[in-house]
């Protein structure tokens, strides 16, 4: 019994230390410098932005995670097809229909669930989030602590720079679009130039009588189903989960910080 238990210690010390992306589907993301955006009139400029290490689960959040953190079926996903999605295939879908609000709820419940300080607040005051009752909600103010160890959405410079390495990391051009953290301003490259670990401006620009998030990646179900360049940018207001002349479904991936 007694060897039995100091087996048990040395599995249970070996599973505490184990590499991040060991313990629950993250991909270690080491930092540099590229080359972010395109000529394109909508991407330009390139431009030189850094990035420091970070982890990035390897495949965008699915169904399983999802229904395990939050208990909700996202509203509309999937009732186009016969229903709800069946269980058996929970744990090969990317959860869609997600706003960025379901998100920003998600990331510090998962952290709260692993341990991990949370990474998000409302109107200074994280207890906004991490007690959220409902889903579909808008909450005002958010700001991130971009020091915490805990769950958060990538930003886009930190999307892109994993997007265009040959990595462990899975459709980043194919299905859904994917949030990001920053808020949409169409001259941000112009003053991010040279920047390390860029979160974003301060304000979103007014598309559509709302201030607009990121998005990135997936592909273009109006030009058969194309994938989209990696430094393609994409936005819509933080309360749709979906694009209304699409429909195109959102969904995330999420990240932490590698200290």
């Amino acid at each position: 019994m007694k060897h039995t238990k100091l087996i048990l210690a040395a599995v249970l010390a070996l599973a505490a230390i184990a590499p991040l992306s060991a313990q629950n589907n993250m991909i270690l993301v080491k930092g540099g410098t590229f080359q972010m955006g395109n000529n394109s009139e909508k991407d330009a400029p390139v431009h030189t932005v850094t990035v420091s290490d970070f982890y990035m689960s390897q495949t965008k959040i699915t169904l399983y995670e999802w229904m395990s953190t939050t208990g909700a079926y996202p509203e509309g996903y999937k009732d186009w097809v016969n229903g709800r999605l069946p269980q058996s295939q929970w744990k090969i879908n990317a959860a869609e229909n997600v706003t960025w609000f379901d998100a920003i709820v998600y990331c510090n419940f998962r952290s709260i669930e692993e341990g991990l300080t949370p990474c998000y607040a409302s109107n200074g005051s994280k207890d906004n989030i991490n007690n959220a009752e409902k889903l579909r909600a808008e909450y005002p103010n958010i700001t991130c602590d971009w020091n915490a160890n805990g769950y958060r959405l990538p930003t886009e410079a930190e999307w892109e720079y994993a997007a265009r390495n040959e990595m462990r990391i899975s459709d980043f051009n194919k299905g859904s679009l994917e949030w990001c953290w920053d808020w949409y301003s169409s001259d941000y490259y112009e003053v991010s130039k040279n920047a390390k670990n860029p979160h974003g401006p301060d304000y979103g620009e007014m598309i559509y009588s709302s201030t607009c998030r990121i998005l990135r990646g997936g592909a273009d179900d109006d030009i058969e189903n194309l994938p989209y360049p990696v430094y393609k940018r994409n936005n819509a207001s933080p309360k749709e989960f979906e694009y209304i002349a699409g429909p195109r479904p959102f969904s995330f991936r999420v990240v932490r910080n590698a200290k």
